[in-house]
């Protein structure tokens, strides 16, 4: 059995910091190591013209709770609602109706852009319009494979995001611990980390336990030469914290 002695959150707020927080008072060592920061649509008037002109649509895809949030205060619920929406799990579902959303669609297993590209809504889809609504680089193997499937595909970034210094807390606190494990946000996370910290501070990531959203995240952290991955069943806070108390517990790697 393995106990971390830290526990990175790298979910980038306001997500992240209910999770870390639920981490603390649950008594794990969990720290904040978000290597990014979110701000808004570059020229939100733009983005609302763009919108206008793309209706109607056959589908609308959202990627996080963050663009759901982004979307719906830039283009309100009943524009948006004018046909399916996607979105990645259940949490993000019972968010979106709570902002207004109707016809919202969702995968049982949260957070990856494999279960999304598994629902039915999304196998069918050629000669569809689609339209996704996320953070510029966010999400690309989805695009790319609706179109691969025959779908117009059309992109709106509602948010973006910018990169973020580890807080110096954080960076004290990788240099002391023994036992890590990460808990891997996203694709992006993963690489901003990795762009981030020094070879010391890398290698006490890399000693640890990651874990990974997806299977293509288990496989970037595996390429970036971590050795004990775990695979959570999604991206969410249930699990990712039932990941985290897998992991210290057993061996069932990747």
């Amino acid at each position: 059995m393995t106990h971390p002695d830290l526990v990175l959150v790298t979910r980038s707020r306001p997500a992240g910091q209910l999770l870390l927080q639920t981490l603390q008072d649950a008594g794990w060592p969990a720290v904040d190591a978000c290597p990014v920061r979110l701000t808004g649509a570059a020229s939100p008037d733009s983005l609302q013209k763009a919108f206008e002109q793309l209706l109607p649509l056959d589908l609308v895809i959202l990627t996080s709770a963050e663009g759901l949030r982004r979307s719906v205060s830039l283009l309100g619920a009943d524009r948006m609602s004018q046909c399916p929406i996607i979105v990645p799990g259940p949490g993000s579902r019972s968010l979106a109706r709570e902002l207004g959303l109707t016809g919202v669609v969702a995968p049982e297993r949260a957070g990856s852009s494999e279960d999304m590209l598994a629902l039915p809504e999304l196998r069918q889809v050629a000669g569809k319009r689609a339209l996704i609504l996320a953070a510029a680089g966010g999400r690309q193997l989805l695009g790319a494979e609706l179109s691969r499937r025959g779908a117009k595909v059309h992109r709106l970034h509602v948010y973006r995001r910018r990169n973020r210094a580890l807080p110096l807390a954080t960076l004290r606190a990788i240099g002391q611990c023994r036992q890590p494990t990460t808990l891997l946000a996203s694709a992006g996370a993963l690489t901003g980390l990795y762009r981030q910290l020094d070879p010391v501070h890398w290698q006490r990531l890399q000693g640890g336990w990651m874990v990974a959203p997806s299977e293509r995240v288990a496989a970037m952290a595996a390429e970036h030469g971590c050795e004990r991955v775990w695979l959570a069943d999604g991206a969410d806070d249930a699990a990712m914290l039932a990941a985290l108390r897998a992991c210290t517990q057993g061996a069932r790697m990747r």
